[in-house]
């Protein structure tokens, strides 16, 4: 079983991000942007996680990072994106035709501060919500079954 946790939108709120982390105890941390300072400075306080992050459009300063990344774990195909170059806000066709393009089972994203889930054929949709706010998300992946929740600090 792998335990990821899911974050986005934390705007320097490291210490929101920080509880959350010791409260969870994940295997993996994926980072939706809006924060990436948060969870590269999650990454060097708690090193014994495996980390997928992208940026954001606030972290317009950060050279080090990408607006996407596609990767898998236990070979459930992840599309991570913050969501401001797909217009999150405005619909959600955008997105969900990447993931289909990409063959993803999970596209996650942020920007609308939001949390989100809907099922789309055999594509998952999802949005932690803000870490600013307390909100974040779960994904328990186990035998090739997936488990999204949302939960508030």
């Amino acid at each position: 079983m792998k335990k990821i946790l899911v974050l986005s939108d934390s705007h320097s709120y490291f210490d929101g991000a920080l509880k959350i982390f010791e409260k969870e105890k994940p295997d993996i941390v994926i980072g939706a942007g809006d924060g990436i300072k948060d969870i590269d400075e999650l990454s060097y306080v708690h090193p014994e996680a495996e980390y997928y992050m992208v940026k954001g459009n606030c972290d317009y300063f950060d050279r080090n990072h990408n607006e996407e990344n596609l990767f898998e774990i236990d070979g459930i195909k992840i599309f991570l994106t913050h969501g401001h170059l797909y217009d999150v806000k405005r619909s959600l066709s955008s997105i969900k035709e990447i993931g289909k393009k990409l063959n993803v089972s999970i596209v996650v994203f942020g920007h609308t501060h939001k949390p989100y889930i809907e099922k789309d054929e055999d594509m998952t949709l999802f949005n932690p919500g803000a870490t600013e706010d307390g909100r974040y998300g779960i994904i328990i992946l186990e035998n090739g079954n997936i488990d999204l929740f949302h939960k508030q600090l």
